[in-house]
Protein backbone atom coordinates (compact mmCIF):
# COMPACT_ATOMS: atom_id res chain seq x y z
CA UNK A 1 0.00 0.00 0.00
CA UNK A 2 1.12 3.41 -0.44
CA UNK A 3 1.92 5.47 2.90
CA UNK A 4 3.27 8.99 4.07
CA UNK A 5 6.88 8.19 5.51
CA UNK A 6 8.74 10.89 7.51
CA UNK A 7 12.52 10.94 6.43
CA UNK A 8 14.04 13.97 9.03
CA UNK A 9 11.95 17.36 10.02
CA UNK A 10 10.19 18.59 6.84
CA UNK A 11 11.01 15.45 5.00
CA UNK A 12 8.00 13.30 3.93
CA UNK A 13 7.66 10.95 0.88
CA UNK A 14 5.09 9.23 -0.53
CA UNK A 15 5.97 5.69 -0.84
CA UNK A 16 4.79 1.97 -0.94
CA UNK A 17 5.48 -0.12 2.60
CA UNK A 18 3.81 -3.14 3.67
CA UNK A 19 0.19 -3.65 4.65
CA UNK A 20 -0.57 -3.39 8.52
CA UNK A 21 -0.76 -6.53 10.03
CA UNK A 22 -3.59 -6.77 12.31
CA UNK A 23 -3.39 -8.37 15.60
CA UNK A 24 -5.91 -9.15 18.47
CA UNK A 25 -7.94 -6.24 19.69
CA UNK A 26 -6.86 -4.11 16.74
CA UNK A 27 -8.90 -3.31 13.57
CA UNK A 28 -7.80 -2.95 9.60
CA UNK A 29 -9.51 -0.12 7.92
CA UNK A 30 -9.44 1.75 4.76
CA UNK A 31 -9.16 5.52 5.52
CA UNK A 32 -11.31 7.05 3.99
CA UNK A 33 -10.84 11.12 4.64
CA UNK A 34 -7.94 12.65 7.15
CA UNK A 35 -6.50 16.14 8.19
CA UNK A 36 -3.74 17.25 9.19
CA UNK A 37 -3.34 19.61 13.00
CA UNK A 38 -1.15 22.56 12.99
CA UNK A 39 0.24 20.75 15.81
CA UNK A 40 1.56 17.69 13.46
CA UNK A 41 2.81 20.77 10.98
CA UNK A 42 4.97 22.28 13.68
CA UNK A 43 6.10 19.30 14.71
CA UNK A 44 7.03 18.45 11.22
CA UNK A 45 8.92 21.51 10.37
CA UNK A 46 10.65 20.27 13.78
CA UNK A 47 9.41 23.47 16.38
CA UNK A 48 8.47 22.27 20.03
CA UNK A 49 4.98 21.65 20.58
CA UNK A 50 3.15 18.83 22.03
CA UNK A 51 4.94 15.37 21.44
CA UNK A 52 8.42 17.00 20.32
CA UNK A 53 10.18 14.64 22.18
CA UNK A 54 8.09 11.41 20.56
CA UNK A 55 8.85 12.73 17.22
CA UNK A 56 12.51 13.30 18.04
CA UNK A 57 12.77 10.17 19.04
CA UNK A 58 11.32 8.20 16.37
CA UNK A 59 13.36 9.45 13.68
CA UNK A 60 16.20 8.95 15.34
CA UNK A 61 14.64 4.93 14.62
CA UNK A 62 15.00 5.75 10.78
CA UNK A 63 12.39 6.57 7.94
CA UNK A 64 8.93 6.07 9.85
CA UNK A 65 5.09 6.25 9.19
CA UNK A 66 3.86 9.45 11.23
CA UNK A 67 1.00 11.54 12.16
CA UNK A 68 -2.36 11.30 11.04
CA UNK A 69 -4.53 11.29 13.97
CA UNK A 70 -7.51 13.01 12.70
CA UNK A 71 -9.62 10.62 10.58
CA UNK A 72 -12.64 8.76 9.61
CA UNK A 73 -12.20 5.15 7.81
CA UNK A 74 -14.40 1.97 6.85
CA UNK A 75 -13.99 -1.29 8.49
CA UNK A 76 -12.23 -3.59 6.62
CA UNK A 77 -11.20 -6.80 8.84
CA UNK A 78 -11.49 -7.28 12.64
CA UNK A 79 -8.81 -8.85 14.92
CA UNK A 80 -9.73 -11.63 17.51
CA UNK A 81 -11.58 -10.33 20.50
CA UNK A 82 -13.21 -7.40 18.88
CA UNK A 83 -16.72 -7.06 19.66
CA UNK A 84 -18.19 -3.64 19.40
CA UNK A 85 -16.88 -3.38 15.45
CA UNK A 86 -17.99 -4.85 12.32
CA UNK A 87 -16.92 -5.24 9.03
CA UNK A 88 -18.84 -2.35 6.80
CA UNK A 89 -18.57 0.03 9.78
CA UNK A 90 -17.58 3.48 8.90
CA UNK A 91 -15.82 4.93 12.19
CA UNK A 92 -13.85 7.59 13.87
CA UNK A 93 -10.89 8.23 16.16
CA UNK A 94 -9.73 9.75 19.29
CA UNK A 95 -6.27 10.65 19.98
CA UNK A 96 -4.83 8.57 22.26
CA UNK A 97 -5.71 5.37 24.07
CA UNK A 98 -3.58 3.01 26.48
CA UNK A 99 -1.45 1.58 24.09
CA UNK A 100 -0.30 4.88 22.66
CA UNK A 101 -1.08 8.26 20.66
CA UNK A 102 -2.13 7.37 17.41
CA UNK A 103 0.15 9.36 14.71
CA UNK A 104 3.12 9.32 16.95
CA UNK A 105 3.76 5.94 19.13
CA UNK A 106 2.22 3.71 15.85
CA UNK A 107 1.38 4.83 12.30
CA UNK A 108 -1.83 7.09 11.67
CA UNK A 109 -3.78 7.59 8.98
CA UNK A 110 -1.78 9.18 6.29
CA UNK A 111 -1.99 6.12 4.12
CA UNK A 112 -4.28 4.13 2.10
CA UNK A 113 -4.97 1.53 4.88
CA UNK A 114 -4.34 1.20 9.07
CA UNK A 115 -4.71 -1.24 12.44
CA UNK A 116 -6.09 0.62 15.07
CA UNK A 117 -6.76 -0.60 18.38
CA UNK A 118 -10.99 -0.81 18.80
CA UNK A 119 -10.60 1.10 21.98
CA UNK A 120 -9.83 3.90 19.45
CA UNK A 121 -12.80 3.82 17.28
CA UNK A 122 -16.54 4.63 17.48
CA UNK A 123 -18.69 3.73 14.85
CA UNK A 124 -20.40 6.73 12.84
CA UNK A 125 -23.80 7.43 12.63
CA UNK A 126 -25.22 7.86 9.05
CA UNK A 127 -25.88 11.27 9.54
CA UNK A 128 -22.56 12.13 10.12
CA UNK A 129 -20.47 12.86 6.76
CA UNK A 130 -17.32 11.18 6.30
CA UNK A 131 -15.68 14.94 6.10
CA UNK A 132 -17.36 15.19 9.82
CA UNK A 133 -16.26 12.37 10.80
CA UNK A 134 -12.33 13.23 10.52
CA UNK A 135 -13.12 16.43 12.19
CA UNK A 136 -14.79 14.63 15.52
CA UNK A 137 -11.17 13.76 17.10
CA UNK A 138 -10.65 17.68 17.18
CA UNK A 139 -13.85 18.20 18.35
CA UNK A 140 -13.52 15.52 21.99
CA UNK A 141 -11.28 18.49 22.96
CA UNK A 142 -13.67 21.16 23.06
CA UNK A 143 -16.37 18.78 24.52
CA UNK A 144 -13.29 17.64 26.81
CA UNK A 145 -13.21 21.53 27.91
CA UNK A 146 -17.00 22.52 28.31
CA UNK A 147 -17.29 18.89 30.37
CA UNK A 148 -14.25 20.48 32.63
CA UNK A 149 -16.28 23.93 32.95
CA UNK A 150 -19.67 22.55 33.38
CA UNK A 151 -21.48 25.76 32.28
CA UNK A 152 -25.11 26.33 33.72
CA UNK A 153 -28.06 28.51 32.43
CA UNK A 154 -26.91 31.52 34.61
CA UNK A 155 -23.26 31.19 32.61
CA UNK A 156 -22.09 33.67 30.09
CA UNK A 157 -19.17 31.61 28.02
CA UNK A 158 -16.77 33.46 25.77
CA UNK A 159 -15.03 32.00 23.40
CA UNK A 160 -11.61 33.50 22.11
CA UNK A 161 -10.34 32.41 18.92
CA UNK A 162 -12.22 31.05 15.63
CA UNK A 163 -10.59 28.57 14.16
CA UNK A 164 -12.12 24.54 14.51
CA UNK A 165 -11.40 24.48 18.00
CA UNK A 166 -13.17 27.97 18.98
CA UNK A 167 -16.25 26.64 17.01
CA UNK A 168 -16.36 23.12 18.65
CA UNK A 169 -16.55 25.25 22.33
CA UNK A 170 -18.87 27.49 21.41
CA UNK A 171 -21.59 24.52 20.17
CA UNK A 172 -20.38 22.18 22.89
CA UNK A 173 -20.99 25.18 25.19
CA UNK A 174 -24.67 25.68 23.91
CA UNK A 175 -25.36 21.98 23.84
CA UNK A 176 -24.02 21.90 27.34
CA UNK A 177 -26.69 24.73 28.59
CA UNK A 178 -24.66 27.88 29.09
CA UNK A 179 -27.35 30.86 29.05
CA UNK A 180 -24.91 33.09 26.78
CA UNK A 181 -22.44 32.87 24.54
CA UNK A 182 -20.29 35.53 23.21
CA UNK A 183 -17.52 34.58 20.35
CA UNK A 184 -14.40 36.81 20.02
CA UNK A 185 -12.35 36.72 16.57
CA UNK A 186 -10.97 38.75 13.65
CA UNK A 187 -12.08 37.49 10.29
CA UNK A 188 -15.39 38.85 8.79
CA UNK A 189 -16.96 35.11 7.73
CA UNK A 190 -16.02 33.53 10.54
CA UNK A 191 -17.89 36.03 13.22
CA UNK A 192 -20.76 35.67 10.30
CA UNK A 193 -20.78 32.09 10.84
CA UNK A 194 -20.34 31.94 14.80
CA UNK A 195 -23.78 33.93 14.41
CA UNK A 196 -25.07 31.42 12.28
CA UNK A 197 -24.39 27.88 14.99
CA UNK A 198 -25.87 29.96 17.84
CA UNK A 199 -23.50 32.79 19.04
CA UNK A 200 -25.50 35.55 20.86
CA UNK A 201 -22.86 37.86 20.44
CA UNK A 202 -19.78 38.71 18.35
CA UNK A 203 -16.67 41.11 18.94
CA UNK A 204 -14.39 41.93 16.06
CA UNK A 205 -11.07 42.45 17.61
CA UNK A 206 -9.99 44.64 14.27
CA UNK A 207 -12.71 47.20 15.38
CA UNK A 208 -13.41 46.96 19.27
CA UNK A 209 -11.49 46.25 22.60
CA UNK A 210 -12.29 42.67 23.25
CA UNK A 211 -11.92 43.04 27.21
CA UNK A 212 -14.01 45.85 27.60
CA UNK A 213 -16.34 44.79 24.89
CA UNK A 214 -17.37 41.86 26.75
CA UNK A 215 -17.65 43.92 30.37
CA UNK A 216 -20.03 45.77 28.34
CA UNK A 217 -21.77 43.13 27.28
CA UNK A 218 -22.21 41.53 30.60
CA UNK A 219 -23.11 44.68 32.35
CA UNK A 220 -19.23 45.06 33.44
CA UNK A 221 -19.33 41.55 35.64
CA UNK A 222 -17.21 39.92 33.65
CA UNK A 223 -17.68 36.47 31.92
CA UNK A 224 -18.31 33.10 34.00
CA UNK A 225 -16.37 31.00 31.50
CA UNK A 226 -13.58 31.61 28.89
CA UNK A 227 -12.24 29.07 26.37
CA UNK A 228 -9.22 30.55 24.55
CA UNK A 229 -8.48 29.16 22.09
CA UNK A 230 -6.41 31.76 20.06
CA UNK A 231 -3.06 31.55 21.34
CA UNK A 232 0.63 30.00 20.10
CA UNK A 233 3.79 30.98 18.44
CA UNK A 234 3.35 34.21 17.05
CA UNK A 235 6.05 33.25 14.54
CA UNK A 236 2.78 31.05 12.82
CA UNK A 237 0.34 34.05 13.31
CA UNK A 238 -1.14 32.95 16.72
CA UNK A 239 -1.86 35.22 20.01
CA UNK A 240 1.42 34.26 21.74
CA UNK A 241 0.14 34.65 25.29
CA UNK A 242 -2.07 37.64 24.77
CA UNK A 243 -5.22 35.69 24.69
CA UNK A 244 -4.52 34.40 27.79
CA UNK A 245 -4.33 37.69 29.12
CA UNK A 246 -6.97 38.84 27.83
CA UNK A 247 -9.49 35.69 29.16
CA UNK A 248 -8.42 36.52 32.34
CA UNK A 249 -8.78 40.44 32.22
CA UNK A 250 -12.50 39.00 30.68
CA UNK A 251 -13.34 36.80 33.15
CA UNK A 252 -15.64 37.73 36.41
CA UNK A 253 -14.15 37.52 39.92
CA UNK A 254 -14.08 33.48 40.57
CA UNK A 255 -14.50 32.66 37.36
CA UNK A 256 -13.14 30.10 35.24
CA UNK A 257 -10.51 30.13 32.13
CA UNK A 258 -10.22 26.91 29.77
CA UNK A 259 -7.16 27.09 27.97
CA UNK A 260 -6.87 24.77 24.91
CA UNK A 261 -4.15 26.48 22.87
CA UNK A 262 -0.74 25.21 23.11
CA UNK A 263 1.86 27.80 23.71
CA UNK A 264 5.15 25.40 24.37
CA UNK A 265 6.63 25.16 27.00
CA UNK A 266 7.36 28.58 28.22
CA UNK A 267 4.12 29.40 28.25
CA UNK A 268 3.55 32.34 30.83
CA UNK A 269 0.12 32.13 32.59
CA UNK A 270 -0.67 36.05 33.80
CA UNK A 271 -0.41 35.17 37.74
CA UNK A 272 -1.46 38.16 39.65
CA UNK A 273 -4.49 38.45 37.80
CA UNK A 274 -5.40 35.36 38.10
CA UNK A 275 -4.66 34.97 41.87
CA UNK A 276 -5.76 38.00 43.72
CA UNK A 277 -9.17 38.03 41.68
CA UNK A 278 -9.24 34.14 42.34
CA UNK A 279 -9.86 32.79 38.67
CA UNK A 280 -9.43 29.33 37.99
CA UNK A 281 -7.51 28.23 35.03
CA UNK A 282 -7.91 24.66 34.03
CA UNK A 283 -7.31 22.26 31.32
CA UNK A 284 -9.72 20.25 29.41
CA UNK A 285 -11.18 17.02 31.01
CA UNK A 286 -9.56 13.80 29.91
CA UNK A 287 -10.83 11.86 27.54
CA UNK A 288 -13.02 9.05 28.87
CA UNK A 289 -14.86 6.24 26.64
CA UNK A 290 -18.04 7.73 27.12
CA UNK A 291 -17.34 11.48 26.92
CA UNK A 292 -16.09 10.32 23.51
CA UNK A 293 -19.06 8.51 22.27
CA UNK A 294 -21.03 11.44 23.85
CA UNK A 295 -19.04 13.88 20.91
CA UNK A 296 -20.07 11.36 18.07
CA UNK A 297 -23.36 11.58 20.00
CA UNK A 298 -23.88 15.58 19.44
CA UNK A 299 -22.37 15.32 15.95
CA UNK A 300 -24.62 12.36 15.04
CA UNK A 301 -28.30 14.35 16.17
CA UNK A 302 -26.85 17.56 14.68
CA UNK A 303 -26.59 19.31 18.01
CA UNK A 304 -22.74 20.37 16.96
CA UNK A 305 -22.39 20.89 13.26
CA UNK A 306 -18.93 20.08 11.27
CA UNK A 307 -19.84 20.17 8.07
CA UNK A 308 -20.15 24.24 7.71
CA UNK A 309 -16.32 24.37 9.25
CA UNK A 310 -15.19 22.25 6.57
CA UNK A 311 -13.74 24.62 3.59
CA UNK A 312 -11.28 22.29 1.61
CA UNK A 313 -11.49 18.76 0.81
CA UNK A 314 -8.38 17.79 -1.93
CA UNK A 315 -8.61 14.37 -3.53
CA UNK A 316 -6.23 11.96 -3.20
CA UNK A 317 -3.32 10.73 -0.82
CA UNK A 318 -0.71 12.81 -2.67
CA UNK A 319 -2.51 15.61 -1.75
CA UNK A 320 -1.04 15.99 1.69
CA UNK A 321 1.81 18.36 1.07
CA UNK A 322 -1.32 20.74 -0.13
CA UNK A 323 -3.42 20.51 3.02
CA UNK A 324 -0.34 20.68 5.47
CA UNK A 325 0.55 24.27 3.33
CA UNK A 326 -3.39 25.73 3.27
CA UNK A 327 -3.67 24.47 6.80
CA UNK A 328 -0.54 26.29 7.90
CA UNK A 329 -2.11 29.55 6.46
CA UNK A 330 -5.84 28.90 7.19
CA UNK A 331 -6.47 32.42 7.14
CA UNK A 332 -5.34 33.45 3.74
CA UNK A 333 -7.51 30.20 2.14
CA UNK A 334 -10.51 31.54 4.36
CA UNK A 335 -10.33 27.83 6.22
CA UNK A 336 -11.80 27.10 9.94
CA UNK A 337 -10.92 23.54 10.12
CA UNK A 338 -7.87 22.26 8.37
CA UNK A 339 -7.58 21.18 4.84
CA UNK A 340 -8.72 17.74 4.11
CA UNK A 341 -7.65 14.74 1.67
CA UNK A 342 -10.03 12.32 0.74
CA UNK A 343 -8.20 9.36 0.17
CA UNK A 344 -11.00 6.76 -0.75
CA UNK A 345 -15.10 6.20 -0.46
CA UNK A 346 -17.15 3.64 1.70
CA UNK A 347 -17.46 0.56 -0.44
CA UNK A 348 -20.35 -2.10 -0.06
CA UNK A 349 -18.59 -4.91 1.86
CA UNK A 350 -20.21 -8.48 2.25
Amino acid sequence: MRAWVTHDYGDMRLEHVPDPRLKPGWVRVRVLTAQPSITEILLFQGERSYGHDIIARRLREGPVQLFGHEFSAQVIEIGEGVTSLAVGDRVTARGSHPEGIVGFDYPGAFAEEGVFPETLLAKLPPSVSDSAGAAIQALTDCVAAVHAAAPTLEDTAVIIGLGAMGFGCLQAARAAGAGRTIAVGRRAEALELALQLGADAVVDVRAQDPVETVLELTGGRGADIVFECAGGPVSRGLAGNATTIQAGQMARPEGQVIGLSFDGDAAVLPYADFRFRSIRFSFPAILTRSLFERTVALVGTGRIALDPLIGCTLEGLEALPEAFAMTLDKGRHGLVNPAQIRISTPEEIA
